[in-house]
């Protein structure tokens, strides 16, 4: 009789761990998509106002959907002078406004 029991217990015990385990495979199992190398390019301008001033910046444009974005722009004059027009560098590309 113990024996009969203790078959029975070891096999549902067995049967729990094989459905736990098809459980965690089946929802571990999402499909992976590949890198998107390239996907976000960057440009960069520079141009000059006169003889002593001009400005920079630079911007990003994701490839896949054409978006372009411009991250950073300053404008500066003579020496110390200078003005930042947009700093949006160390954020994510959807949060850039």
């Amino acid at each position: 009789m113990k024996t009969r029991q203790h078959n029975e217990r070891i096999k549902f015990f067995g049967l729990g761990l094989l459905v736990a385990l098809a459980i965690m495979l089946l929802a571990g199992a999402t499909d992976v998509g590949p890198p998107s190398y390239g996907r976000y390019q960057i440009a960069s301008w520079g141009t000059e106002f006169g003889s002593k001033g001009g400005g920079f910046g630079v911007f990003i444009a994701d490839t896949a959907t054409g978006e372009t974005k411009m991250v950073y722009s300053r404008v500066f004059g003579e020496t110390g002078n200078g003005e930042i027009k947009k700093d949006e560098l160390g954020k994510t590309f959807f949060s850039i406004k």
